[in-house]
């Protein structure tokens, strides 16, 4: 009889820890659908120096965005410049056609974090 009790107490706790798997992976589905949805509101934004960009100074950048950065020299490609929400140039002196990605990413990150600082 005692044999017989441990199996009820096995299966019953198996079946408490399946159903507490399940529940953990439907909570984190829920949560990666929330992600998903974010990130699908989030504005496309290019850091280039293009005729039509405006300078980094007076934008406005949303909360919820994500920046892209092309290579030193030619930019951002002519498709993700057209898939785009919006253009902004870092502003530099002298005749310069682009500036280092890393540094370009570090002066954007940190105007982005000046606006939107809690």
């Amino acid at each position: 009889m005692t044999e017989l009790h441990r199996f009820f107490d096995v299966t019953a706790t198996a079946r408490g820890l399946m159903a507490h798997r399940r529940l953990l992976l439907e909570s984190r589905y829920a949560e990666l659908q929330e992600a998903i949805a974010d990130a699908r509101e989030a504005k496309i934004i290019a850091m280039d120096i293009i005729p039509s960009a405006v300078p980094i100074e007076t934008y406005r950048f949303p909360k919820r965005c994500l920046l892209l950065f092309g290579a030193e020299g030619p930019g951002l490609s002519e498709k993700a410049l057209e898939l785009a929400d919006d253009v902004v140039f870092i502003s530099q002196f002298g005749s310069v056609r682009s500036i280092n990605a890393g540094a370009a990413a570090a002066v954007s990150m940190h105007a982005w974090i000046a606006q939107h600082a809690a």
